[in-house]
Protein backbone atom coordinates (compact mmCIF):
# COMPACT_ATOMS: atom_id res chain seq x y z
CA UNK A 1 0.00 0.00 0.00
CA UNK A 2 2.72 2.43 0.72
CA UNK A 3 4.21 1.94 -2.98
CA UNK A 4 1.16 2.87 -4.18
CA UNK A 5 1.16 6.24 -1.94
CA UNK A 6 4.93 6.81 -3.07
CA UNK A 7 4.03 6.51 -6.65
CA UNK A 8 0.83 8.63 -6.53
CA UNK A 9 3.18 11.00 -4.86
CA UNK A 10 5.93 11.28 -7.44
CA UNK A 11 2.76 11.81 -10.04
CA UNK A 12 1.69 14.69 -8.02
CA UNK A 13 -1.31 12.99 -6.56
CA UNK A 14 -1.93 12.97 -3.12
CA UNK A 15 -4.28 10.15 -1.52
CA UNK A 16 -6.18 13.29 -0.41
CA UNK A 17 -7.47 14.06 -3.56
CA UNK A 18 -8.79 10.71 -4.28
CA UNK A 19 -10.62 10.26 -1.17
CA UNK A 20 -12.82 13.60 -2.32
CA UNK A 21 -13.56 11.87 -5.89
CA UNK A 22 -17.39 10.76 -6.03
CA UNK A 23 -18.82 9.19 -9.13
CA UNK A 24 -22.80 9.58 -9.42
CA UNK A 25 -24.79 6.95 -7.80
CA UNK A 26 -27.04 6.79 -11.03
CA UNK A 27 -26.73 4.29 -14.23
CA UNK A 28 -23.17 6.36 -15.42
CA UNK A 29 -21.43 5.92 -11.91
CA UNK A 30 -22.46 2.36 -11.77
CA UNK A 31 -20.83 2.16 -15.24
CA UNK A 32 -17.66 4.03 -14.58
CA UNK A 33 -16.44 1.07 -11.67
CA UNK A 34 -16.94 -1.05 -15.21
CA UNK A 35 -15.05 1.37 -17.24
CA UNK A 36 -12.12 2.20 -14.90
CA UNK A 37 -11.74 -1.60 -14.09
CA UNK A 38 -11.41 -2.43 -17.56
CA UNK A 39 -8.85 0.33 -18.47
CA UNK A 40 -6.83 -0.62 -15.32
CA UNK A 41 -6.71 -4.50 -16.91
CA UNK A 42 -5.69 -3.55 -20.04
CA UNK A 43 -3.28 -1.94 -18.33
CA UNK A 44 -1.89 -4.25 -15.91
CA UNK A 45 -1.73 -6.68 -19.58
CA UNK A 46 0.11 -4.03 -21.60
CA UNK A 47 3.01 -3.67 -17.95
CA UNK A 48 3.64 -7.59 -18.99
CA UNK A 49 3.62 -7.12 -22.65
CA UNK A 50 7.37 -6.25 -24.78
CA UNK A 51 6.25 -6.38 -28.01
CA UNK A 52 5.15 -2.73 -29.60
CA UNK A 53 3.07 -4.55 -31.87
CA UNK A 54 0.73 -5.78 -28.99
CA UNK A 55 1.31 -2.82 -26.55
CA UNK A 56 -0.15 -0.40 -29.88
CA UNK A 57 -3.21 -3.03 -29.89
CA UNK A 58 -3.46 -2.68 -26.11
CA UNK A 59 -3.15 1.15 -26.63
CA UNK A 60 -5.62 1.66 -29.30
CA UNK A 61 -8.34 -1.13 -27.24
CA UNK A 62 -7.73 1.64 -24.38
CA UNK A 63 -9.03 4.60 -26.60
CA UNK A 64 -11.52 2.41 -28.27
CA UNK A 65 -12.81 1.15 -24.82
CA UNK A 66 -12.70 4.84 -23.32
CA UNK A 67 -14.21 6.36 -26.39
CA UNK A 68 -17.25 4.30 -26.75
CA UNK A 69 -17.70 4.31 -23.03
CA UNK A 70 -17.95 8.59 -22.90
CA UNK A 71 -20.02 8.56 -26.05
CA UNK A 72 -22.66 6.33 -24.47
CA UNK A 73 -22.40 8.49 -21.39
CA UNK A 74 -23.05 11.46 -22.96
CA UNK A 75 -25.82 10.16 -24.98
CA UNK A 76 -27.44 8.45 -22.43
CA UNK A 77 -27.23 11.50 -19.78
CA UNK A 78 -28.88 13.23 -22.72
CA UNK A 79 -31.41 11.24 -23.04
CA UNK A 80 -32.05 10.54 -19.72
CA UNK A 81 -30.29 12.94 -17.09
CA UNK A 82 -32.34 11.98 -14.22
CA UNK A 83 -31.54 8.05 -14.55
CA UNK A 84 -27.82 8.57 -15.20
CA UNK A 85 -27.17 10.60 -12.19
CA UNK A 86 -29.66 9.74 -9.43
CA UNK A 87 -31.27 6.19 -7.75
CA UNK A 88 -33.26 5.09 -5.29
CA UNK A 89 -35.01 7.55 -3.00
CA UNK A 90 -33.42 10.44 -4.99
CA UNK A 91 -34.69 9.22 -8.69
CA UNK A 92 -38.26 8.61 -6.63
CA UNK A 93 -38.31 12.44 -4.99
CA UNK A 94 -37.03 13.52 -8.74
CA UNK A 95 -40.00 12.13 -11.15
CA UNK A 96 -42.70 13.49 -7.90
CA UNK A 97 -41.34 16.80 -8.68
CA UNK A 98 -41.63 16.87 -11.87
CA UNK A 99 -44.59 15.19 -11.84
CA UNK A 100 -46.30 18.11 -9.39
CA UNK A 101 -44.36 20.66 -12.08
CA UNK A 102 -46.52 19.02 -14.80
CA UNK A 103 -49.82 18.89 -12.93
CA UNK A 104 -50.37 22.47 -12.14
CA UNK A 105 -53.45 23.58 -11.45
CA UNK A 106 -55.02 25.95 -13.60
CA UNK A 107 -55.82 29.40 -11.76
CA UNK A 108 -59.96 30.56 -11.80
CA UNK A 109 -60.94 33.63 -12.69
CA UNK A 110 -62.73 33.64 -9.66
CA UNK A 111 -65.08 37.03 -10.85
CA UNK A 112 -67.12 35.45 -13.83
CA UNK A 113 -67.74 32.20 -11.90
CA UNK A 114 -71.72 31.74 -11.12
CA UNK A 115 -73.01 30.63 -7.85
CA UNK A 116 -74.48 27.16 -7.72
CA UNK A 117 -78.06 26.88 -8.33
CA UNK A 118 -80.06 26.33 -4.76
CA UNK A 119 -81.95 23.06 -4.83
CA UNK A 120 -84.80 22.71 -2.95
CA UNK A 121 -88.66 24.94 -2.59
CA UNK A 122 -86.73 27.65 -0.46
CA UNK A 123 -88.90 30.98 -0.85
Amino acid sequence: MSDIRDTLNRVGIGTAELDRVRLARGVIGKASYVAAAAIIALAAVAWGLREPVYLLIDGVLVVVLFALYFGGSLWFAHRHPDTALLEGAELLQWRQLEIAASNAPLTLDRQKTEPPTLIGGSE
